[in-house]
Formats: C-alpha cells, sequence, structure tokens
C-alpha cells in the first residue's frame, strides 16, 4: 500500500509538471477588452457593471470598474462582442459589435448619460486603429482580408508582405517565406491557437513548410482560418526569437452553422507562352475543400471541421547538354583508336534525345513531369465550462503522395 501511495504521488507530481510544461509553452490567443466609463462631463464612474457578450456564442462575462472607472475583460475569444453598461443613476449603455481580434487589446471607453427620458442609449462606432496600450508593432489580418486577397499557392503567409518590414524570401524559399525588418526567416515564431507551430528541426512553420521540388508537404486550410495577428516587434512574453510573431487563429463554431465549398484551378491552357520558352509546358494545379462549423449543444459546445485537397501535375522547364552529330562521331573515332568500348548506357541515353546540329551548353529544353497530391484535415472542438472556463482541442492530418523526376 505504502509503495502504491508513493507510486500514484510521484505520478501525480509528473503529471502536474507535464501540464505545467505545456500550459508555459502555449501562449494566448484570446483578446481582452479595457475602457474608461466616463460620465457627461468626463468625470469617471466607479463601480459601473460592465457585461460582455458574444454574439455568436452567446457567452457573456460581467466585471465591475474600478474606484478609477477603468474596466478590464481579459481573456476573451475572438468575435464581436455587446458591451453593456450600467450604473446608478445613469441610463443604460450598449456598445454593439466590438471587434476582438486575436492577442490583441481593444479600448472601448463609455461615456454615461443621465437617466432622464432617455431608457437606453446605444453608440455604434468603430475602435480606433492606434493601440496605445502596448508597445508591440502588430498588425491584424482579418478573415475579411484572408477571404477576399488573392493568395497564389494557398499559403496565407503571402498575406504577410502587406505590413510595414515583411517581405517574401528569395527564391530559394517555399511559397509564401518571408523576413520581417532583416531577421532570418527561421526566426520567425508561428502559433497556431496559442501553442507552438515551430518545426524543431528547420524552425520553419510545420503547415505549409516547402518539401520536395519547393511544393508544400502540408497545406493549411485558408479557409479554417478566422484571422492572424503579425507582431514585426514581439511583445516579451513571446521571447526566443527574434523576427516576426505569427498568432494564427483557426475558426470556431457558432450558434449557427456556417460553411463554405470552393475550388481553386490552374491551367497551362489559361497561360500566354512565356517568350523564351518554345511552347507552353503542361501545369495544372487544383485546390478543393471545403469546411463547416455549427452548434453542437447551443450557447456551450462547439464544432468546426475543414478539408483542402490538392492536385498538381507540373512539367517545369529544363535544360541538358545534347553533343552534336559531330561530337559524337569525334568521340566515337576517339574511342575506337584508344581500344575503348563504348558505354552502353549512354548510348541508350543519347537515343532518348534528338540529335543536336549545334554545340554548347544547354542546347535542349524539356520538361520532366512531377506531381503532387495532398489531402489535409482539421478538426476542432471547443466547450464553454463557466463564463471565465472555455475549453478547445483541435487535431489535424495530412496525407501526401509526390512524384517527381
Amino acid at each position: 500500500m505504502n509503495m502504491s501511495s508513493s507510486l500514484m504521488r510521484c505520478a501525480a507530481v509528473i503529471a502536474s509538471l507535464f501540464l505545467a510544461v505545456v500550459i508555459g509553452h502555449a501562449q494566448s490567443i484570446n483578446g481582452r477588452i479595457v475602457g474608461t466609463v466616463t460620465d457627461p462631463n468626463g468625470a469617471v464612474v466607479p463601480k459601473a457593471s460592465v457585461s460582455v457578450t458574444n454574439e455568436g456564442t452567446g457567452a457573456e462575462r460581467t466585471v465591475e470598474a474600478d474606484d478609477s472607472g477603468t474596466y478590464v475583460v481579459p481573456e476573451l475569444p475572438v468575435g464581436l462582442y455587446t458591451i453593456s453598461v450600467a450604473a446608478a443613476n445613469f441610463a443604460p449603455a450598449n456598445r454593439p459589435r466590438v471587434k476582438v481580434d486575436v492577442g490583441a487589446e481593444t479600448r472601448v471607453d463609455v461615456a454615461m448619460s443621465v437617466q432622464g427620458a432617455t431608457a437606453e442609449v446605444t453608440v455604434n462606432d468603430q475602435s480606433p486603429v492606434l493601440q496605445s496600450d502596448s508597445s508591440a508593432l502588430a498588425e491584424v489580418i482579418t478573415n475579411r482580408q484572408v477571404e477576399s486577397l488573392p493568395i497564389n499557392g494557398r499559403d496565407f503567409r503571402r498575406l504577410t508582405i502587406i505590413t510595414p518590414g515583411a517581405v517574401p524570401r528569395s527564391q530559394r524559399g517555399s511559397l509564401g517565406s518571408f523576413t520581417v525588418n532583416g531577421q532570418r526567416e527561421k526566426s520567425n515564431i508561428f502559433l497556431i491557437d496559442g501553442v507552438d507551430n515551430n518545426d524543431s528541426f528547420r524552425n520553419q512553420p510545420s503547415f505549409n513548410q516547402g518539401g520536395v521540388t519547393g511544393a508544400p508537404a502540408t497545406l493549411f486550410p485558408v479557409d479554417a482560418l478566422g484571422e492572424f495577428n503579425i507582431q514585426t516587434q514581439g511583445a516579451a512574453e513571446y521571447g526566443r526569437n527574434s523576427g516576426a510573431v505569427l498568432n494564427i487563429l483557426v475558426k470556431t463554431g457558432t450558434n449557427d452553422f456556417h460553411g463554405s465549398a470552393y475550388e481553386f484551378l490552374r491551367n497551362d491552357n489559361f497561360d500566354a507562352r512565356n517568350f523564351f520558352e518554345g511552347k507552353r509546358n503542361e501545369f495544372k494545379n487544383n485546390n478543393f475543400g471545403g469546411v463547416i462549423g455549427g452548434p453542437i449543444i447551443r450557447n456551450r459546445t462547439f464544432f468546426f471541421a475543414g478539408y483542402e485537397g490538392q492536385r498538381e501535375s507540373v512539367f517545369p522547364p529544363s535544360a541538358v547538354i545534347v553533343p552534336s552529330s559531330a561530337a559524337i562521331a569525334t568521340a566515337r573515332a576517339d574511342n575506337a583508336a584508344n581500344g575503348r568500348a563504348e558505354n552502353a548506357l549512354s548510348t541508350r541515353l543519347l537515343a532518348l534525345f534528338p540529335a543536336s546540329n549545334s554545340s554548347g551548353t544547354n542546347n535542349y529544353a524539356f520538361g520532366a513531369p512531377n506531381s503532387n497530391r495532398s489531402n489535409n484535415f482539421l478538426a476542432k472542438i471547443d466547450h464553454r465550462v463557466t463564463s471565465k472556463l472555455n475549453l478547445s482541442g483541435r487535431t489535424s492530418s495530412v496525407r501526401v503522395l509526390r512524384s517527381f523526376r
């Protein structure tokens, strides 16, 4: 019994340490709302009751302003919120459709009206673009930008270059590789739902990382991307690397079912001929998939799932040296004069190419067939335990089949 109890205590300690490590490595993906409650003359209103309600899930949080009229509602999931403020001798005030962004702070100052004929005051306006409550240089790429802007290769990282200081990496990089403020590409930090997503070997994102021939080994379904926050001057809480910090949020379900289906097609039959090529090389790329989200238990439990498939067939241009007929004849005569047998493999390889009447380097251009097939799945469950405790779980699966020559 004593030994069993000791083992159980050891197991409990190890589990607690493991949980602490996991929590320590996760960064918050939620935002928060802060502000000050004042009266018509600009004086602060202490002890006002402030309620924030998620317009998508119905989750509600209530806090009380302090003696200086300041209120803080932390750890709010990304979404649109309605803020309701109530105080003695003042008319209730509402601020609908307040946007909370991933890893960001939204300031909403509320000016109350004296109780009178007006029973309720509703103000509709936008939060200021300048975030004066944080020293981080950050920009949020919203869901509207993700869905509306063209993205070559279906790599959301290409959207980072609309941020000051971010530039695409050289042609050696894969897809949406980018650098910020002169830092190395490997200095960037990628977080998905607050969890580290950097590959431990190359220190690049596990999603959309370039594989063989530069094609992506995995694809993050773009329609599953809610929004992401890119910090070109990261806050101290992230540490580790000196590059950009990308805090990426996967969409969640709401009380309303929502989803989309899509297919994107690129085909050489729609292309003009490259001026420097004799003919168009075959290129076919299909990206297709869909997402769906909704409630499992209304106002309590929600699901979201996404899939993206890729079918790509490419004949990238290549150039090789094919010896001229005169050069082949000279080589054969030299072999015969020196008693050397002709290499059978070389003879067979030469037979695959048309005889060249010119000499020099790269005098024969052709396209070699490459194919890339991938299936990318993603699923997420969110459950609201209490007004202050939310549980979220996510899983992803990727299957890739690639051939190249």
